[in-house]
């Protein structure tokens, strides 16, 4: 079904045994048709203008996901969260989208932090996955979470000394 200028996927729920799918070079903007398409093992929706992955269906047995080249730019990590309950997912190529080149060669990281709890082991057409980047991503997520845990901790504390000492001007009112 490729090449075929499709700007939707509608019907092909109807399709739950289907293996493989090859939609590269359409017109898709989303992958909400996908739905019911349980034991899909790999998709291909490169070169099509998909936007954003949200709403992804829930695809279980999905191993190979292509969304190589289409126009994911925002947001990237929270479109890779998109992605969790693909918990059979080892392969994930998404270059060409904004976001990816941004990242460059960070974005194999990025996949590795957001889909930690996943076996990945190939990330666009990078060298294979090593247990050695998976644990540097491991300690990465795990300082992010740090620093982000004390930044709010820092801002709940200024907030707090703020609320109890009033701008001089109000108390002498």
């Amino acid at each position: 079904m490729s090449e075929n200028k499709l700007a939707n996927c509608a019907g092909l729920a109807a399709m739950p045994k289907l293996l493989e799918l090859n939609l590269n070079g359409n017109a898709l903007t989303s992958l909400t048709d996908l739905r019911g398409l349980g034991s899909l093992k790999k998709l291909d929706v490169g070169k099509n203008k998909l936007a954003t992955l949200d709403k992804f269906p829930v695809l279980p047995e999905l191993e190979h996901f292509d969304a190589s080249e289409n126009l994911i730019e925002a947001n990237g990590e929270k479109e890779l969260e998109n992605l969790e309950q693909c918990e059979n997912l080892t392969t994930l190529l998404m270059a060409g989208n904004p976001w990816v080149d941004e990242k460059g060669d960070d974005f194999k990281k990025e996949v590795l932090i957001a889909l930690e709890q996943l076996n990945i082991v190939q990330v666009n057409d990078m060298e294979p996955v090593t247990s050695e980047e998976k644990a540097d991503a491991k300690t990465e997520k795990a300082e992010r979470e740090k620093a982000r845990l004390e930044a709010e901790e820092e801002a709940r504390k200024a907030a707090e000394e703020a609320a109890n000492n009033p701008p001089e001007e109000e108390a002498a009112e």
